[in-house]
């Protein structure tokens, strides 16, 4: 047990303490991506800031301390040479922790999305892997030495950096009862019930009747039930997929890829030099990641699920497939390697 006896007192309140951080950061924001997202959009840019030195800010810091205690117990009983944090929370317990005692193991993060949100910059890590010169030149604003900075792109899976012949796509197509040549849809839209994917695949199948589509449902067995009705529908058109280790393989079957902009999902698509439609951006950082990629002239936006109705929303295919050529430019596929390379070398 990671709690010694004379925190057992402390046990109670602790997993209380931990039950409100979920609440927070994961039932409350999906509450508010689904059903009101206005008011997100309002609460993250509103907390794009550094903590305060108020009472508000104090109570932050030591609400974040009492509930990752436990994770800097086991940091400390497992004395790592190299410590690397893809999500904001532990990079942030890590750098305060570094800035107050010594503690000489390194930390790095990853920041995976195109843009930056204040809760990344932590002045005293070692190391920041970035996707873009743009999150560099916003963390070296903020108070980031630049030498820190290195500009790797997100890492993906080794299956999402290897290429697939024409005829490993065939045999693949055919496995999963689509007929040669059809072109294919992929539709990626998470878990977590964000979008209406039913109501989406439906629109695809009816207005682009050439099309095939693939629908990753996720973990969500209510959504992968109302898909399987539609299905039936569309013999040889549709696949439902739920959860799923081999997402690659669907990237490399498809098209053209229908999905929400979150930072690992689209570096995925990019590493496969996959054209996108991106829709139902959340409010904050998937809009500004909309942003970044449309500027780079890599992807269309779809305002929600009836605008795919419109041809001019996904463009010609041929347009689809000059989108994915221009991919080569920002494809960082060893991102990965990249990322242990300098960590190894300190």
């Amino acid at each position: 047990m990671l709690f010694q006896k004379e925190d057992n007192h402390f046990l109670s309140v602790y997993l209380l303490l931990l039950l409100i951080h979920r609440k927070i950061f994961h039932d409350l924001y999906l509450y508010f991506a689904n059903n009101c997202p206005f008011i997100w959009s309002y609460i993250y840019y509103k907390t794009d800031k550094p903590y305060s030195e108020t009472w508000l800010g104090r109570a932050i810091k030591w609400f974040r301390r009492k509930i990752t205690k436990r994770m800097m117990r086991e940091v400390l009983r497992l004395n790592p040479d190299y410590i690397i944090c893809s999500h904001f929370l532990p990079a942030e317990i890590l750098n305060d922790y570094k800035a107050e005692n010594d503690f000489k193991t390194p930390v790095s993060v990853v920041v995976t999305d195109f843009s930056l949100y204040w809760v990344y910059v932590n002045t005293v890590l070692e190391h920041y892997f970035v996707n873009c010169t743009e999150v560099k030149a916003l963390l070296v604003a903020r108070g980031v030495k630049d030498e820190r900075v290195h500009i790797t792109g997100c890492p993906v899976f080794p299956e999402f950096t290897r290429e697939y012949s024409g005829e490993e796509t065939q045999l693949l197509r055919r496995k999963y009862g689509f007929r040669d040549g059809m072109p294919i849809f992929l539709v990626m839209m998470g878990g977590n019930g964000v979008g209406k994917m039913k109501h989406l695949c439906k629109i695809l199948l009816e207005r682009f009747p050439e099309y095939g589509v693939i629908a990753l449902a996720g973990d969500n067995p209510k959504k992968v039930q109302a898909l399987k009705t539609v299905e039936r529908k569309y013999p040889g058109r549709l696949l439902t997929v739920a959860f799923t280790n081999e997402v690659a393989q669907y990237l490399a079957m498809s098209d053209i890829v229908v999905t929400k902009p979150g930072g690992i999902s689209t570096s995925e698509c990019i590493a496969m030099k996959k054209a996108m439609v991106i829709i139902n951006p959340i409010p904050g950082q998937e809009e500004r990641n909309v942003d970044y990629l449309i500027e780079r002239g890599i992807i269309t936006k779809a305002y929600d699920e009836d605008s795919l109705k419109y041809r001019e929303v996904l463009s010609s295919f041929d347009r689809m497939k000059f989108v994915a050529d221009q991919l080569e430019n920002i494809s960082q596929p060893r991102a990965g390697y990249d990322i242990l390379d300098i960590a190894l070398k300190g």
